[in-house]
């Protein structure tokens, strides 16, 4: 049976590469592009290299199938000052059952005040607008043996400008594999946003238009027609292992490729070093990008009686001629 379900998988994935290897360029024709923000501070920081790498549930916006690895139910909670002013929010929980994991995990993005310009008004109408991005996710994963895991997240996904918004359904289909060559390399790969479209409507789309050679100017109701958009399908394959393990250090080094079917294939180098399971120094790098590059992060840990495992992350992430992004995050493990 587990041998049926690696081999459909694979299947699946290796037809889905076909897909979107077709020599087709499709830059600039996706919409939601939220999804493709990192989230977690601590996998940020290691330049979200961490595929198959588990230690809560925040890693579930890379992975679904990572979550079925955790021994302790798991809250995190991470907050993110964004290009231009914008903010956002990321909320994941995981709770291991004797049948499986179950996770949920919740994105906001938001833009902030606006302040509304046209072609007639340059300098601003006086309105203030906003926009917002959402995604609800749940997710169920399950280790089928003590090597390999297979996740899977339904997610509804909803854009919001003014009075027009958009919303669809997504699937991400994520699986990790132990090996048993250096020190127990983890394989992950991940299929994310695979699903319908999304097409803006709303009020700020209704209108009137004047009948042409009308001797009495007759204005009649109409509505602006909008284009359905694809989602930001990606595949992900990582790599992670222990490179130094002792009583009082760990070295943990991740690599990733990410295929997009909106931009050409990138790679993420990441690196996390635990000194006495209390601290971490966090470092990563990304390949192949516009602007983003280097990030840098640090973490602590605190065992306590009456709330579990509390682990604070910071990053940094150098942005390029776009500046530094800061974020943070928060997680209990119990």
């Amino acid at each position: 049976m587990v041998k049926k379900i690696i081999t459909l998988w694979y299947i699946f994935i290796l037809f889905i590469s076909n897909l979107m290897a077709q020599g087709v360029t499709y830059t600039g024709t996706s919409v939601a592009n939220f999804l493709k923000i990192g989230y977690s501070a601590k996998s940020v920081s290691m330049a979200e290299s961490n595929l198959s790498l588990s230690e809560d549930a925040s890693t579930l916006y890379l992975n679904p199938g990572v979550i079925s690895w955790l021994e302790k139910s798991s809250v995190s909670f991470s907050y993110i000052n964004w290009l231009v002013d914008t903010k956002i929010s990321y909320l994941s929980l995981a709770i291991p059952f004797d049948f499986g994991t179950m996770g949920f995990d919740l994105a906001y993005f938001s833009s902030g005040d606006i302040l509304e310009t046209t072609i007639l008004k340059q300098e601003g109408t006086g309105r203030v607008v906003s926009a917002s991005d959402l995604s609800l996710g749940l997710s169920y994963a399950k280790n089928f043996t003590d090597r390999f895991s297979v996740g899977l997240k339904v997610k509804y996904l909803r854009e919001s400008l003014v009075s027009v918004s958009a919303s669809t359904f997504a699937l991400d289909i994520g699986s990790v594999f132990k090996t048993s060559i250096l020190n127990d390399m983890k394989i992950g790969i991940s299929l994310s946003n695979f699903g319908g479209t999304m097409q803006f409507t709303g009020n700020e789309l209704i209108t009137t238009q004047t009948v042409p050679f009308s001797p009495t100017n007759k204005q009649i109701p109409a509505v602006f027609q909008t284009e359905s958009w694809d989602l930001p399908l990606m595949i992900k394959l990582g790599i992670s292992t222990n490179a130094i393990e002792t009583k009082n250090y760990k070295l943990s080094l991740g690599y990733t490729l990410v295929d997009s079917r909106d931009y050409t294939m990138r790679s993420n180098l990441g690196a996390s070093l635990k000194i006495f399971d209390v601290f971490e120094l966090n470092g990563g790098y990304r390949f192949n990008y516009d602007e983003v590059s280097y990030s840098l992060g640090v973490g602590v840990k605190a065992n306590t009686n009456f709330a579990g495992d509390i682990l604070l992350n910071y990053a940094f992430t150098n942005f390029g001629r776009l500046g530094l992004i800061n974020q943070f995050s928060l997680s209990i493990s119990f």
